[in-house]
């Protein structure tokens, strides 16, 4: 048998000694996070909030690079593919790790092949309609939705996205037939609600609430398991009838086989950032409900959760061909 050369040796002592320095002075350059929705909406906002606040405790920029489309697809295939080094990370939503496998086929997997940093923030949706729309409450919308199928359309950020799900479990519930819209972004979504293209949308707080508040929107219902703080006047989902609300926690993650070293440093970086004043009285800013998962817990939970979101994805026919 052969002994390994001398210059063998060499060779992996140096490489292992360069990885080594790379994981220890992580990061030395600046770090990017892809956003898969349009510059402006809530994801992007909070997102944004955050990369300035944790690049403080990084001591390196980090850059958000939005890439809309396919209900967030081509921002993960862009990080799931990039060099797992702890420089291209991703922002990332329950419904795409939950809901999107369920409904098409995908080339990777959204659970195994990610590695959770921390999850930062939850979602609240809210349906809202036009200020001079007919339907004063949810009561009168649902009435007229199923008195006339397909006369009602909503738009909300994508395909696949819980809001989308959400609503389709009510109106198989309610016996309803109603058109999804899907958009890019949230943005888009209120700018055609207003300019009347669509009838109703479904957004979070920082999206719709100051057009509630300017009276240019009416909110009717609340899809998560509480009343909104903007809106305390508006019902939530569970008080209507239903047994089930929105589930969307925001993650940052990065591409299976990051190094843990560089993981645990971000998570423990990004999590400092949260609580200072500047994360704090910009999350309330945004009218943004935030909160901390660590990644191990997180990815745990979307594990735990991944069956039963096949299952209502089946029940309601949303699977692609």
């Amino acid at each position: 048998m052969k002994k390994p050369s001398s210059l063998l040796i060499c060779l992996f002592c140096f490489a292992w000694i360069a990885v080594s320095y790379a994981q220890d002075n992580y990061p030395n350059k600046p770090i990017t996070i892809v956003v898969g929705w349009t510059p402006g909406g809530a994801a992007d906002l909070i997102t944004r909030l955050l990369a300035r606040v944790a690049a403080k405790e990084l001591g390196q920029n980090i850059v958000v690079d939005n890439k809309p489309g396919g209900a967030s697809q081509l921002a993960f295939t862009a990080v799931v593919n990039s060099k797992p080094d702890g420089y291209t990370l991703g922002l990332g939503s329950a419904s795409f790790f939950l809901i999107a496998p369920n409904i098409r086929k995908l080339p990777y997997d959204p659970i195994n092949d990610s590695s959770q940093i921390l999850g930062f923030y939850t979602t609240h949706f809210g349906l809202v309609v036009r200020a001079d729309a007919p339907w004063k409450n949810w009561s009168e919308f649902k009435d007229f939705a199923r008195q006339n199928p397909n006369k009602i359309s909503y738009g909300t950020a994508g395909i696949g996205t819980m809001q989308h799900l959400v609503f389709e479990r009510m109106a198989q519930k309610d016996g309803i037939k109603w058109t999804h819209v899907p958009f890019k972004g949230g943005n888009d979504t209120i700018t055609s609600l207003l300019g009347g293209h669509i009838s109703a949308a479904i957004q979070g707080p920082s999206d719709i609430a100051p057009f509630v508040q300017d009276g240019k929107l009416r909110m009717l219902l609340a899809l998560n398991d509480q009343r909104w703080e903007q809106a305390p006047n508006v019902p939530q989902i569970l008080e209507v009838g239903y047994d089930f609300s929105t589930f969307n926690v925001g993650s940052i993650w990065a591409p299976k086989g990051v190094p843990e070293v560089i993981r645990a440093k971000l998570e423990a970086a990004m999590f400092k950032a949260m609580k200072t004043p500047e994360f704090i009285d910009g999350a309330k800013r945004l009218q943004q409900p935030w909160f901390f998962v660590g990644g191990r817990e997180y990815t745990k939970m979307l594990q735990d959760r991944f069956e039963g979101y096949r299952h209502v994805v089946r029940t309601l026919n949303l699977q692609e061909d």
